[in-house]
């Protein structure tokens, strides 16, 4: 009820102790016997207290919704009506509103019934002030809210018992916004079984925040291919390294996606992250066990590794030896394995690297590095001369779509080259390299190119090529 509604009602409280027998001949003198009616047919209860708070008058509303009538109401004690767990908050509530006359405030307090039930009512109350400063009482209004309230308590049980679920998820969920240091805006308590800190240190915080974890190496990288998701409203799956509080190497999988307006604006990052870190590392050991990949019949990222190193000593006793490392990412591939069976995505793999080694020298050697990227290394005189055409080249041959049965896949890749190693760079630096450069070629548009030339003075030095 507005101030203005109060006040009016406020005419209806007298000077005297007593209130009259009815609202026309002693609340109101002079005024039509309508008043009565009039206010006992609104659903809203109106009362009026004298200064201890205790109930001098109600409408009809009150007796239809707790069985007390008037008569019965102001012989009571406050105890008979109002739960004896809120009466401490309806004084201090009234005693607020007697310092401030003028200040209008609700309070959703819990009243009994005649039949002893529970009944929820938000008062509103205004303190009556005589010429000569003293409270003659409160008058005000009872409203039903035990729906509403009915609603936040289902919702607030509702969200304890997803938020109980959520902490006990072993990982970390999380929001927030994308920037490049990856402000966190929420995180489940999981974050500190994850990485060593409590959520309250990381969300939004200036001094330490989520990107500082992410061990430097991996950082562009997770960026690029997360801003490559978003531009194209596309969930995202990244494996990557952090560094925890104790200094700590875990590797972590993280899965997320946009959160968008309606209008499609993009509002932040939701996902999960969860340690990894045993998982990899056996699938590390598998990997070194077999030289070849099962699936494509290529070498595996291990061998890969292990021959791109020979090649970086190669380059440290022979300064005149040319390579270059390329990262072939399929732009469409992460789509298409949503709808396509498991066989047609192995024998799309398999297509594409065959086209991919047809084009290598026998000194060359090829991986499936992940689910859509092939690592090239490529060993030739003028290998950083004609780097740009040798990945134009793979662009053309990967032009025709891959036919299996009645299906048809076209794709398009985004390569990411490093050129001019100088032979003091690690293998998981240079394809970590070639592998951001992908990401960045395809953030910019699908089907590029990107170069990364290592500056031997300083950081590696970013050549960007557009294809087409």
């Amino acid at each position: 009820m507005s101030t203005a509604q109060i006040e009016v009602l406020t005419e209806l409280l007298v000077e005297s102790d007593e209130l009259a027998t009815s609202l026309t001949s002693e609340f109101c003198p002079g005024s039509t016997p309508l008043v009565a009616p009039l206010v006992d047919a609104i659903d809203i209860v109106v009362f009026v207290t004298g200064p201890s708070g205790s109930l001098r008058y109600v409408n009809a509303a009150w007796t239809r919704l707790t069985g007390f009538s008037l008569q019965e109401t102001r012989t009571l004690g406050r105890s008979a009506y109002l739960h004896p767990q809120d009466e401490e908050r309806w004084l201090r509530f009234l005693e607020a509103r007697k310092h401030d006359p003028q200040r209008t405030a609700a309070l959703v307090l819990r009243f009994l019934t005649s039949s002893g039930k529970t009944v929820h009512l938000e008062a509103g109350a205004q303190a009556v002030v005589a010429d000569n400063g003293r409270c003659m009482g409160f008058v005000g209004t009872l409203f039903d809210v035990g729906n509403r309230v009915q609603a936040e308590g289902l919702k607030e049980a509702s969200h304890r018992t997803l938020e109980t679920l959520i902490n006990n998820l072993p990982g970390l969920v999380y929001r927030c916004r994308n920037d490049r240091q990856w402000t966190m805006e929420y995180m489940s308590k999981g974050c500190e079984v994850l990485t060593g800190y409590p959520p309250e240190a990381l969300i939004n915080s200036e001094r330490l925040t989520y990107a500082d974890l992410i061990v430097p190496e991996d950082r562009e990288q997770v960026w690029q291919n997360v801003q490559v998701s978003l531009r194209e409203h596309r969930s995202f799956e990244l494996m990557y390294r952090i560094r925890t509080a104790r200094g700590e190497e875990k590797w972590v999988l993280e899965r997320g996606r946009g959160n968008y307006s309606i209008s499609g604006e993009l509002l932040g990052v939701e996902g999960f992250i969860t340690d990894v870190t045993r998982e990899k590392h056996e699938q590390l050991r598998l990997r070194s066990d077999s030289l070849l990949d099962p699936g494509t019949c290529l070498p595996t990222p291990t061998l890969f590794l292990d021959r791109l190193e020979m090649a970086l000593r190669r380059r440290e006793s022979r300064p005149h030896d040319s390579f270059v490392v390329l990262v072939v990412h399929l732009d469409q591939f992460a789509k298409w394995r949503e709808s396509l069976g498991t066989e047609f995505r192995e024998r799309a793999l398999l297509d594409v690297g065959k086209r991919i080694e047809a084009m290598l020298s026998p000194i060359d050697s090829l991986c499936l590095w992940t689910d859509s990227e092939f690592a090239i290394l490529h060993e030739s005189a003028e290998a950083n001369a004609d780097s740009v055409a040798f990945a134009v080249e793979i662009q053309q041959a990967l032009r025709p779509p891959v036919v299996d049965g009645n299906n048809e896949m076209f794709l398009t890749a985004s390569i990411g080259v490093v050129t001019k190693p100088t032979g003091h760079e690690s293998a998981d630096e240079l394809v970590s390299l070639a592998s951001t450069a992908a990401a960045r070629a395809r953030n910019v548009g699908v089907g590029r190119i990107e170069t990364v030339e290592i500056d031997p003075a300083s950081k590696p030095a970013r050549k960007v090529r557009a294809n087409g």
